[in-house]
């Protein structure tokens, strides 16, 4: 187990990586929240349940919606729900603020989903969005990253007309020509492309998120299933299990996620699906470390998440990882 931290005592949060271990004969019950609503980009958690990945580590799982990143959390660090899946950097910044105890296990994400979509041709890229008016929801993680994505690119985020608005008008005013981009999330955007397509519309999806160096989603316990290293082993095990096994078959995934909601749109919840593996797979950060943590990133992440909300470290703004 990986515990980082901040000088000064403060502990932020606490990345638990173990071995794994032989399952127990009796499975274990556990609930894993979403951070939303399941679409085909959670379908693999749901094809667990039949195709032998939780049932192999002796673990019976039960999957339910979120209502938002921190809801979750909270919700994981009370015992109401035993595991969590939520933005990490979300999860640093609760951290940093609260002291809440959860534990990051493992990365889902490997870079964060945060884009841009929009279906004006002459914007290619962020830096196009000064003087364009952008439109996103009260709340919205992914507008408090575009500032120092900009700036990274060289262009003023002050520069942008950024207007917040429900998150259920955000798509039809972008359609309608009432503002110039949405902020969404890749997976998300997948779906709002073939929502586009079907009307003879070409959508883009600016993918700003993958530039920033930063994760995304990760799966996180409350101290007590934290610090049980057999079971954080066999769960770590099945999550592998589940995601290389959508990674292999993706149609099958959506299957188990449409059997358990039949009223969603297969075309829609296949590309989510496709975009998940891109965030989770195929990134540099997989490459090097699997399903392990790159530290550097880590950190980059923490100081990136407090930025953008306004924050500053504690101590010195180091953080450190101690075996």
């Amino acid at each position: 187990m990986f515990n980082w931290k901040t000088r000064g005592g403060a502990a932020l949060l606490a990345i638990a990586i173990s071995a794994l271990a032989v399952p127990s004969h009796a499975a274990d019950k556990l609930t894993l929240m979403f951070d939303w609503l399941p679409s085909g980009a959670h379908g693999a958690w749901y094809a667990g349940a039949t195709n032998g990945c939780f049932a192999d580590q002796n673990l019976d799982i039960s999957l339910e919606r979120g209502f938002g990143g921190v809801d979750t959390i909270t919700k994981v660090a009370s015992g109401v729900a035993d595991l969590g899946m939520a933005d990490l950097g979300t999860m640093m910044v609760a951290a940093q603020r609260t002291g809440v105890p959860v534990k990051a296990l493992l990365p889902i994400y490997n870079d964060s989903p945060a884009s841009i979509a929009t279906l004006d041709e002459t914007i290619k890229s962020i830096k196009d969005l000064e003087g364009r008016k952008l439109v996103n929801a009260p709340g919205d993680s992914t507008v408090l990253l575009l500032p120092a994505a900009m700036k990274e690119a060289g262009a003023d985020f002050s520069r942008v007309q950024n207007e917040k608005v429900d998150a259920t008008a955000l798509f039809g005013l972008l359609m309608q020509g009432q503002a110039d981009a949405m902020t969404t999330f890749t997976t998300t955007g997948a779906v709002l492309r073939g929502v586009a397509a079907n009307v003879g519309r070409d959508l883009k999806l600016i993918h700003f998120g993958a530039d920033l160096d930063i994760y995304g989603s990760t799966i996180f316990a409350g101290e007590k299933i934290a610090g049980n290293a057999d079971l954080v082993g066999r769960f770590a095990a099945a999550a592998k299990c589940v995601l290389e096994a959508a990674r292999e078959n993706p149609a099958s995934a959506v299957d188990a996620l449409l059997a358990a909601y039949p009223e969603k749109e297969r075309d829609a919840e296949m590309a989510s699906a496709n975009a998940v593996m891109d965030l989770i797979f195929d990134n540099d950060t997989y490459r090097a470390n699997g399903f392990g943590w790159n530290m550097d990133k880590v950190q980059r992440t923490f100081k990136l998440s407090l930025e953008s909300q306004g924050l500053e470290p504690e101590g010195d703004g180091s953080v450190h990882v101690r075996h």
